[in-house]
């Protein structure tokens, strides 16, 4: 596979250099004479990108994917403590997650500044643009996590050299002129010695073309609340995209029962998504070298498969799915709770795993009356340990379950047999930035904006709408395409990790991690047909989910149990706490500089 060779090239390279690329004191070649030559540069760049496959949290890669995990829209197993903690208001600064995240941020700015301290001293010795295209990576790679760093943590040491022994004693620097920094950084005249795309059979979608780092600015810009720039950058993207990057097409075939089939989309998030020209830019993944793998399939596989069920989209996101004629399931005549997954939005099953249907060309079901499952690859019957028997009160609806249901996205028919239990193993990519973001983030752009153009932000909305079979938006008022924007992000995003940043961004986490989170009620002997739920929801123009428990289809009794009460107080959970290690050893921070609340 392309990414074996390229990351056995970059394996190469790192034991050529024999140096230290981390956010530590260099005690490898002197940083006065690295890079020499082309080749070290390459290296080096090389190095950077290989960085941003080493953050994970629970072995999955972060916060790419394990962020919706503490949002309204994402489960956890009943164990997972941090993400417990990051949902109740009880984050502290020597939290793992808090603690685990921070340094990966100036580790990968480390391995970015090796190259790119003494990067003009190669100016005029090997070629202008090549120069320059190396130190548009290299800023793109730095961007992309200091943003991260002002997400979570908000004002952060800008370090923008290699340190050493004496050098580590920086201030918080605001975040609005970190921002400012990243996107001067980005300057349009170096952005543009990038190519367009660099060759997909040569890099795949590993380096970072010129589409990518301009939906990079754009995205960046947005989280900041800087709307014309951000409509500028994505136009410029999404103009320069034409030709090389679109909209993968998507199956979306209703399978009512598991006889009738499996809904898949890993054309576009499994194995042969990886050359899907949807992908601007993805975090390269590969078993052959040490600690590039993650764990994640086993992590949101179900129990049939020898995973861990520890993943899962809520009943709030469950039930957020338009039905087919664009209306919310109580608005929609299509609805019938009995048979809730009929007449859906098709992102619903092509993202989520719900009961009768099949994960891995095996029958999935979570009803305890249900006790064997057909093995579709072999034609046997096999044990439904997804509902019944040894540890099944792990499994999605058990005691001890992510909340009711799995994911399906990121998941691959070709993932049969690769987990047991015990081998754990995947090197699936995962994306940093596809086209259908950038498209929603051009849209959101020119919605806030005073001068943006509402009928381009509406055609956005509806090229994705329109990509699974979805009516398209009517309402092209400000109000009326910011709610059809805000419902689109969360159900073609989910499970991508944007959600956390989404609601902080839309001031309206306060509302959207407060008060209980429901999950379908335990499937017992008494009342078998619990997991599927008769509550009645309702939803604001954001798209949040709320239930009474007094409104129910069936007017009997409300069958949802709580999974978990989510806490948010505002505004101290706007942001995670600065990291203990980080406070007692940078002097220009100290105990006392730690975030509101804290």
């Amino acid at each position: 596979m392309l990414k074996k060779i390229f990351y056995l090239i970059v394996s190469s390279s790192l034991l050529l250099t024999g140096c230290s690329l981390d956010y530590e004191p260099m005690n490898g070649p002197s940083s006065g004479t690295f890079p020499a030559s082309e080749e070290e540069a390459m290296a080096g760049l090389y190095a950077a990108y290989k960085g941003l496959s080493l953050m994970t949290v629970k072995e999955t890669t972060f916060p790419m994917r394990i962020n919706d995990y503490i949002t309204d829209i994402g489960t956890y197993r009943v164990d997972a403590g941090n993400q417990l903690k990051a949902m109740t208001s009880t984050l502290t600064s020597d939290n793992s997650m808090v603690e685990k995240f921070y340094p990966y941020v100036y580790k990968v700015a480390g391995r970015v500044h090796l190259v790119l301290d003494n990067l003009e001293n190669l100016r005029g010795k090997i070629p202008e643009e090549t120069l320059n295209q190396i130190k548009a990576e290299l800023l793109c790679i730095r961007a992309f996590y200091y943003d991260l760093g002002c997400q979570f943590y908000g004002d952060i040491p800008f370090i923008d050299h290699q340190l050493n022994l004496d050098d580590y004693s920086y201030p918080r620097m605001p975040r609005e002129e970190v921002t400012a920094r990243l996107l001067s950084d980005l300057d349009d005249e170096l952005l543009d010695y990038l190519p367009l795309q660099w060759n997909p059979a040569t890099y795949g979608t590993t380096r970072i073309g010129r589409v990518a780092a301009y939906a990079l600015k754009a995205r960046i810009a947005l989280n900041w609340g800087l709307y014309e720039e951000a409509a500028r950058c994505a136009k410029k993207a999404t103009t320069m995209a034409v030709g090389l990057y679109d909209l993968e097409p998507l199956d979306c075939t209703y399978y009512a029962t598991h006889a009738d089939g499996e809904p898949s989309a890993a054309n576009l998030f499994g194995y042969a998504g990886e050359t899907s020209r949807e992908w601007l830019w993805s975090i390269q993944h590969n078993q052959l070298i040490s600690s590039n793998y993650t764990a994640a399939a086993y992590y949101e596989a179900p129990r049939i498969h020898g995973g861990c069920s520890w993943l899962g989209p809520s009943q709030a996101l469950i039930d957020t799915f338009q039905c087919t004629d664009g209306k919310s399931i109580v608005e929609s005549p299509l609805y019938d709770w009995k048979n809730p997954w009929a007449n859906r939005d098709p992102r619903l099953d092509l993202y989520c795993l719900r009961p009768n249907t099949r994960i891995w060309n095996v029958q999935y079901d979570t009803d305890i009356r249900v006790e064997r499952v057909m093995n579709y690859n072999t034609g046997a019957m096999i044990a439904n340990s997804d509902a019944v028997g040894n540890k099944s009160e792990y499994a999605a609806n058990g005691s001890k379950g992510p909340g009711g249901y799995l994911w399906r996205k990121y998941s691959d028919k070709a993932m049969y047999g690769m987990i047991n239990g015990t081998s754990t193993l995947d090197d699936l990519n995962i994306g940093i930035i596809r086209f259908a973001e950038v498209l929603l983030v051009e849209a959101e752009a020119n919605i806030e904006w005073d001068g943006g153009d509402l009928e381009l932000a509406a055609s956005n909305i509806n090229r994705v709408r329109a990509r699974v079979n979805m009516p398209p938006v009517t309402d092209h008022s400000r109000a009326g395409l910011r709610k059809a924007l805000r419902y689109e992000r969360k159900v073609e995003l989910c499970n991508e990790g944007f959600r956390w940043f989404d609601i902080r961004r839309w001031k309206i986490a306060p509302k959207a991690v407060n008060g209980p989170m429901y999950a379908p009620g335990f499937s017992t002997t008494q009342k078998p047909d619990n997991y599927i739920s008769n509550a009645k929801p309702t939803f604001d123009d954001d798209w949040l989910t709320y239930y009474d428990t007094s409104s129910t289809w069936d007017g009997g009794e409300f069958n949802l149990r709580i999974f978990q009460n989510m806490v948010f107080n505002d505004p101290k959970d706007y942001l995670w706490p600065m990291p203990y290690t980080e406070m007692i050893s940078n002097p220009a921070i100290g105990l006392e500089n730690n975030n509101p609340g804290y």
